[in-house]
């Protein structure tokens, strides 16, 4: 199972995932630009993303380049199915509706969006059960079987 990553370590994965094989200084550059880290902190963070195996360093010529070992797609699934599996299943509407209310989407992706929902609703169930341990959500409550 992959580890989790701090908010920080995600910045510096983002910039391994635009472009796979920069050097420290190249990485510490472009973070840099956008956030007031010192060198030593991404050094930091690149140590301890390899050290979860998120990151390979590799010597060429006389740099070392950094390449990601999971891919981004990957790991946001990884993440998003870890969130689902934590949470209750009768919430899983409720979280894509503050997705979208959080987010911003542009007309293709709503587009994309609608067809996905258009395309599941036929088979989709009325409602889906919960399967938490009693006292871990409001369901069990509400059913009586529960009275934490």
């Amino acid at each position: 199972m992959e580890q989790m990553i701090s908010a920080a370590e995600w910045q510096v994965m983002r910039v391994i995932w635009a472009c796979p094989g920069r050097t420290s200084s190249q990485i510490i550059t472009a973070l840099q630009e956008g956030v007031d880290w010192q060198a030593t902190t991404i050094k930091t963070l690149l140590g301890r993303l390899r050290k979860k195996a998120y990151l390979e360093m590799k010597k060429e010529g006389s740099q070392y380049r950094y390449y990601p070992l999971v891919e981004e797609r990957e790991h946001v699934q990884i993440q998003l199915q870890n969130l689902l599996d934590t949470m209750c299943s009768t919430k899983n509407g409720e979280l894509v509706g503050q997705l979208l209310e959080m987010g911003q989407f542009s007309r293709s992706d709503l587009q994309v969006l609608a067809t996905q929902i258009a395309n599941q609703l036929p088979n989709a169930p009325h409602s889906l059960q919960c399967s938490c341990l009693a006292g871990q959500c409001t369901c069990h409550i509400m059913r009586g079987k529960s009275s934490i």
